[in-house]
């Protein structure tokens, strides 16, 4: 008689026959624990906690810097902040206060942003690694350390063009609603349109985000369907995740622990689940039906040994002919050497 974890394992096993997705999450969550990427994330954790306010000080300095001509960078910057954890700026009880950030980042200067810059960078090191890991890609596309840093930097410039990109589209949507529902003679309300529309721009941009990472920091060379999957998956958890942040603000609001560490512990929470999101939408493009018949269909590279030394044969003399020979003297001089040694012993 079969015991109930045999019972289990077989219908899981009949479910994945019948769907394709439970099988594509099944090998998902199997990758994402034969990599030990539960770790990766606590590692990107740290890195990611460290790196947190280093990165949000230096932004506030070159937004500084951008407000000189564009009026608008600094209430961009608190929406685009607001956008990805909301509730993280504000003058409630345990947020972040601008007039805090921005005091801070005033005192850089030019030594003090590339120092804050280095140390902010170590995030997405850290995510570059864990990704690398997931996708297990090979040690020969790992960039060297100049060109990991110049990657870094360069996924970490795009992130927040997106991002800015994304804030202005929902502002254009919400400043555009009442003028679209007069030009089009409807009088009622479009703030659920615009809920809808603002939520489908975040998911586009987050999609956006989750493939560059992949493809730049992940380094894989799995398919573009492949990671388009891994990052729809991401972008729609992101999303839920973005929803879900004032309610995560609101519960720790009379936690003791809460009272005692303030906003770094939203912050730290945030990121884990952030992290983890990343590796298991890696996970799932890895494991991708698309992914796994392009790692089967590439060659095996042919396993060679050292190089053996050539063979004279002379052109008139059979190739069996040298070693047949080779043998046979061998075996007169053993014969010498035994005579020799019994006519001594005589």
């Amino acid at each position: 008689m079969a015991s109930p974890g045999e019972r289990l394992a077989s219908s899981v096993a009949a479910v994945r026959r019948r769907s394709r997705l439970v099988d594509h999450l099944v090998r998902m969550q199997e990758h994402y624990g034969a990599v030990k990427a539960g770790r990766q994330a606590g590692a990107v954790t740290y890195f990611g906690f460290l790196s947190f306010f280093p990165i949000l000080a230096l932004t506030f300095f070159v937004v500084g810097l951008v407000s000189r001509v564009y009026a608008g960078a600094r209430q961009d910057l608190t929406d685009a902040l607001n956008t990805v954890m909301p509730g993280l700026i504000g003058s409630d009880e345990g947020q972040a206060t601008l007039d805090q950030i921005e005091r801070a980042a005033s005192t850089l200067g030019i030594i003090g942003a590339v120092v804050l810059l280095y140390t902010g960078l170590g995030w997405l090191s850290a995510m570059r690694d864990a990704l690398t890991t997931v996708f297990e890609t090979p040690e020969d596309r790992r960039p060297g350390f100049v060109a990991a840093k110049l990657r870094d930097l360069l996924v970490l410039v795009l992130i927040g063009g997106v991002l800015f990109v994304s804030v202005a589209l929902a502002g254009l949507i919400g400043g555009f609603s009442g003028d679209l529902a007069d030009w089009l003679h409807l009088g009622v309300d479009l703030g659920w349109v615009v809920r809808v529309l603002t939520i489908l721009v975040g998911v586009a941009a987050d999609l956006l985000l989750f493939f560059l990472c992949f493809r730049l920091l992940g380094r894989t060379e799995a398919p573009r369907s492949a990671l388009w999957q891994g990052a729809l998956l991401g972008a729609l958890a992101f999303e839920v995740l973005k929803q879900l942040s004032n309610l995560l603000l609101q519960s720790t609001q009379g936690n003791p622990a809460f009272q005692a560490f303030g906003i770094a512990l939203i912050i730290l929470v945030w990121i884990n689940y952030f992290s983890r999101i990343v590796l298991y939408a890696a996970a799932f493009a890895h494991t991708a039906p698309a992914a796994r018949a392009a790692r089967v269909a590439e060659p095996a590279a042919p396993v060679e040994g050292p190089p053996s030394p050539p063979v004279v044969v002379d052109a008139g003399t059979p190739a069996w002919v040298a070693p047949y020979a080779a043998g046979a003297l061998s075996t007169l001089g053993l014969v010498a050497l035994a005579r020799r040694i019994t006519r001594t012993d005589r």
